[in-house]
């Protein structure tokens, strides 16, 4: 037998407030933003941080396991006080930034873990107030929040590192300390909930038993956020290593973003559908797989930069397409943590096998295998016939709710 459920919706608010919730827009998307910079911010300044406190890689990819791990918990403990957990997030974001500013090789383990709760804190409790707010155009809402998301992850580098190199590290936590309280404040002083009433599902619909298919599905999905996170991580040393000398270290994360940017505008327009989903998805996995493949081949800093992008491109939509599929097989509040995983895990895996190994190249090893083992599966969800395969695609605001 069926159950209802219940979802967030909003109430209407009035014409009154139409100026007001453009102005929160505004903030709201520049904070996000400023998240999407501070999420790949320790990876574009890793060469920095392990010269100056002597890390080695495994303790290195053990930092981003904190972060991301911090960053899933946020996520989960975002409940239907959308604004108090925003608030919290970017309060923990403040301090977490101040005190990276003082930290050491210790106290950066610890820092870390609250700064990636505070993100994912106020990264999820973002999108789901959009996503209540915005209930008549959530799809364009939220496919404009996410686009913010990843235009400060993809800038990021280009102001960071310069910062890095110069050696103004501390400067450059104040300067994220105060963009971080300008949101704070506004989300204290000026920004207001929505009131929200829980609406039932009808009756009909029927949550699904977690079948085979839906196994591999989750599998994909912790792989192609893995793969994704190891990558946009470790690239910047990657190519620091190659060329140590240049000045070229920030340019394969910034592609690379690029194409993740570019790829997902394009698969939110009715290319996607004429492409057909399926084909879209099977193509990619194995585009992934090569790119992935060719980074920790070519050793010119100009062919890695041009495979990064290629590798973005082919990345970038893989999340959202497989959680097309897999939400309509089982429920959605635990998936995003399980994508989580792959993101904490991946970047410390890739840490630990470079330690171990004594080369970064075979630490990468870690995304290509997930990404090879992705194009493997392919064969286990796409088999003629089914109709999970050809299954249409849920509303895109449920899918860009989820980064």
């Amino acid at each position: 037998m069926s159950r209802s459920r219940s979802n967030p919706v909003s109430r209407p608010v009035s014409r009154g407030h139409a100026g007001w919730r453009s102005a929160s827009s505004l903030v709201l998307a520049a904070g996000f933003s400023l998240t999407g910079a501070g999420t790949v911010m320790l990876g574009v300044l890793l060469p920095t941080l392990s010269q100056k406190w002597g890390l080695r890689d495994d303790a290195a990819g053990f930092l981003f396991f904190l972060q991301f791990a911090g960053s899933s918990l946020g996520a989960v403990l975002t409940g239907l006080h959308r604004l108090r957990t925003m608030r919290l997030g970017y309060g923990l974001l403040v301090v977490a930034t101040c005190a990276l500013a003082f930290a050491g090789p210790r106290s950066a383990f610890t820092i870390f873990f609250f700064f990636g709760l505070g993100l994912g804190m106020a990264m999820t409790a973002t999108s789901l107030l959009f996503s209540d707010r915005y209930e008549a155009d959530r799809a364009q809402k939220l496919e404009g929040l996410n686009f913010a998301w990843s235009a400060g992850a993809m800038s990021a580098p280009l102001f960071l590192l310069p910062v890095a190199r110069a050696d103004h590290l501390r400067a450059l936590f104040f300067a994220l300390q105060a963009a971080f309280l300008l949101v704070l404040l506004w989300a204290l002083l000026r920004e207001r909930s929505d009131n929200v009433l829980p609406e039932a599902v009808p009756a009909g619909v029927a949550e699904h038993r977690l079948s085979a298919t839906a196994v591999v599905l989750i599998a994909l999905a912790v792989g192609a956020v893995g793969v994704e996170t190891a990558l946009s991580s470790w690239l910047t040393s990657y190519v620091h290593r190659l060329a140590p000398l240049s000045h070229v270290a920030l340019f394969p994360v910034t592609l690379f973003y690029l194409g993740v940017v570019t790829s997902r505008l394009l698969s939110s327009t009715s290319l996607l559908q004429k492409m057909g989903q399926m084909r879209t998805l099977q193509g990619l996995l194995w585009g992934a797989a090569i790119s992935v493949a060719l980074l920790i081949a070519l050793r010119q800093a100009g062919a890695i930069d041009a495979v990064a992008a290629l590798a973005g491109l082919c990345i970038g939509p893989l999340y959202p397409l497989v959680l097309a599929f897999l939400l309509e097989r089982t429920s959605r509040g635990w998936i995003f943590a399980m994508a989580g995983v792959g993101a904490a895990l991946f970047p410390w895996l890739t840490g630990i096998c470079s330690a171990h190994f004594g080369s970064l190249r075979y630490g990468l090893l870690v995304p290509l295998t997930a990404a090879w083992a992705m194009a493997a599966l392919r064969p286990v969800f796409f088999r003629p016939g089914r109709g999970a395969a050809g299954a249409s695609s849920p509303p895109r605001g449920e899918i860009s709710a989820c980064h």
